[in-house]
């Protein structure tokens, strides 16, 4: 048993993903999975010593919790120990390697961690020949994100290529731990400026009611991750997005704002609803020093969507916009705090104020050659609806335009049906390429026609 250095709070957001962990127990959705391809030959020695020097790196990834008997939850930093780096031979089958691949992959992440005994890091290897490999990392989401994931497997090839050329690995160290931006946060939460925060989140959230996404008929209801999460893509080529972005640009918001709009107007049209809040996720990282830090400072934002009145895509753009730039000058109030105070429209059948999310994601690191003529690749990793009903998420690669998808939870949505809602938002997308003067009420998003009829 490693033995213990550090014992420190828990993060608020630590302290809420604790809750919501032993809640769902083995059907936790909460795991940041990575995969990376190497082709050429692998020094399995080099590979493992990485892996351990990374963790050594970042106290986070050596954290465990434990609840005292009081009540409050700890973040306990244990003493460096080697990972436990499994490797296997992709079996043969009549479906494609990568396939099997991502199969095996899921089923690995998808095991239960233990918050209290670690580690939250796992890692495996898959043998697909002599001279290819894939590299898989799973992290429980109480001690990384999505921003971490991009850094470790960063990271990790940096090291990993400095091993295999016979040099002593030198990276710079990080400037803070996760630890001492979780002892701010809860000082922050204490502060004058954390109060005005929490009601400015009160009068906005004030009267909300939930985003109500109509079900398809589905055999049974199902747990999250119990079944494969039904996916749809999204794709618009290069010129597209250069419209998009000139769109959004003459009207002073970013391409996510515009995106997020387009979003918005799709989901008014399937829903009907007029007034409905959509979740979105901010990196968390304010300061520049947490920027090389692995932990879990990601925060969702309620954007709550005003499509009364009959507006535009544009007029749209205008409230989405001004909605977004109030949000993020509020954003270090911990999601759960935000709708927790607030008096949105609670019943029985909607629990959560936003069960939609949309997220524009950074693209993957390009592919890198290592010595010896090793290629490393960070793969797409499959698409997932996490803890969430619906969430749509899109990448921008330069020159290639915008792709993503949208992914359903397999106990709310059929395959056809998310197809359906993507297709309509690409729709809605080119329309608000060509200028978006056309009012919401116009926009062809059949989407709700289906659904009547197929309950």
């Amino acid at each position: 048993m490693p033995r213990d250095l550090y014992v420190l709070p828990a993060s608020p957001g630590q302290e809420w993903m604790w809750l919501i962990h032993h809640m769902l127990r083995d059907a936790s959705p909460y795991v940041i999975a990575g995969m990376v391809r190497v082709r050429g030959r692998v020094d399995a020695g080099a590979l493992r010593r990485s892996l351990d020097l990374l963790v050594e790196r970042h106290e986070a990834l050596r954290t465990v919790f434990r609840m005292d008997p009081s009540g409050e939850l700890s973040q306990v930093i244990r003493q460096a120990e080697p990972v436990d780096l499994g490797v296997y031979d992709v079996g043969g089958g009549t479906d494609p390697a990568e396939d099997r691949i991502r199969a095996d992959f899921q089923r690995f992440a998808g095991r239960p961690f233990d918050l209290a005994r670690g580690p939250l890091l796992r890692a495996c290897l898959a043998r697909v020949g002599p001279e290819d490999h894939v590299l898989g990392l799973a992290v429980h989401h109480i001690v990384s994100d999505g921003w971490s994931m991009r850094l470790m497997t960063s990271e990790l090839t940096e090291l990993y290529h400095q091993l295999a050329a016979g040099r002593v690995p030198e990276l710079p160290e990080p400037p803070l731990q996760y630890a001492d931006f979780a002892v701010w946060h809860r000082e922050w939460l204490d502060s004058a400026p954390a109060q005005e925060h929490l009601a400015y989140w009160s009068r906005q959230l004030d009267g909300a009611t939930p985003l109500r996404l109509p079900p398809d008929p589905v055999p049974e209801p199902v747990p999250p991750g119990a079944r494969p999460a039904p996916s749809a893509a999204v794709r618009l080529g290069p010129a597209t997005t250069v419209a998009l972005t000139e769109t959004a640009r003459r009207h002073g918001a970013s391409l996510f704002m515009l995106l997020l709009t387009a979003y918005a107007a799709t989901l008014a049209r399937f829903t009907g609803q007029q007034d409905f809040v959509l979740t979105v996720p901010v990196a968390g990282r304010s300061r520049e020093e947490l920027t090389g830090t692995v932990g879990f400072f990601v925060n969702t934002l309620p954007i709550r969507v005003d499509a009364s009145g009959g507006p535009t895509l544009l007029e749209l753009l205008r409230r989405v916009r001004l909605t977004c730039l109030e949000a993020y000058d509020h954003q270090d109030l911990p999601y759960e705090r935000m709708v927790r105070g607030a008096a949105w429209r609670r019943d029985r059948h909607h629990s959560r104020l936003g069960p939609a999310m949309f997220a524009l994601r950074v693209p993957l690191l390009a592919p890198r050659r290592l010595p010896g003529g090793a290629t490393v690749e960070v793969l797409e990793p499959p698409p997932t609806a996490g803890e969430m009903d619906l969430l749509t998420e899109v990448t921008e690669t330069p020159g290639q335009g915008l792709h993503g998808y949208l992914a359903g939870q397999a106990g709310i949505f059929r395959p056809d049906t998310l197809n359906l809602l993507a297709g309509s938002f690409t729709d809605v997308l080119t329309i608000a390429a060509t200028g978006g003067t056309v009012p919401l009420d116009e926009l062809p998003v059949p989407v709700r026609a289906v659904q009547r009829q197929s309950g």
